[in-house]
């Protein structure tokens, strides 16, 4: 009969440590790009407007096959794309992106709701970079993609934090 060889608690509580830290770590990794895309995101809510033409607004449905798929069938998402043209100082511009700092993301839900806001013909207020008139937006502020991540790195931090200090108490260990 083999018998498991018993642990240490020191041991364990140095093996939960260093996993809060890692957890910490990782959060840091999510946050950081996050917040910048969010502050910088909402230093577009300053820009001046211009008024734009919706030109063309599609959803685009994406799809994939995996061998992971529990049912077979393949996963689908649905992107908005869009391009607009407005003017600035009697500069004609034409331009397609939606969020700021949104690192090429979208969810679904949010792509069907801005198709409806936005139909073809119709007028939208685009947010315009002063110093360059090229770079708008057609929804300016944080992009919904950093908040997503700002709430998932924070969570992640937590429970980094939490297992840390559950660790230092001497709580968690396993009874051998």
């Amino acid at each position: 009969m083999e018998t498991t060889p018993k642990v240490s608690p020191e041991r364990t509580k140095r093996q939960s440590l260093a996993f809060g830290r890692n957890l910490i770590v990782l959060a840091l990794l999510v946050l950081a790009p996050a917040l910048w895309g969010a502050a910088h995101g909402a230093l577009t809510l300053r820009w001046p407007r211009a008024e734009a033409t919706i030109v063309d607004a599609n959803l685009r449905l994406h799809e994939t096959r995996s061998q992971n798929s529990l049912d077979g069938r393949p996963d689908q998402w649905t992107s908005f794309l869009v391009h607009y043209i407005y003017k600035v100082e009697g500069r004609e511009y034409w331009s397609g992106r939606v969020e700021p700092y949104d690192y090429g993301m979208q969810n679904s839900a949010g792509a069907k709701k801005m198709q409806e806001r936005h139909p073809v013909g119709s007028k939208a207020q685009v947010a315009y970079d002063p110093e360059h008139p090229e770079i708008a937006y057609l929804e300016p502020g944080p992009s919904s993609f950093s908040l997503i991540l700002i709430v998932i790195g924070v969570i992640i931090g937590f429970f980094g934090f939490w297992i840390r200090s559950l660790a230092k108490r001497g709580i968690g260990r396993m009874a051998t």
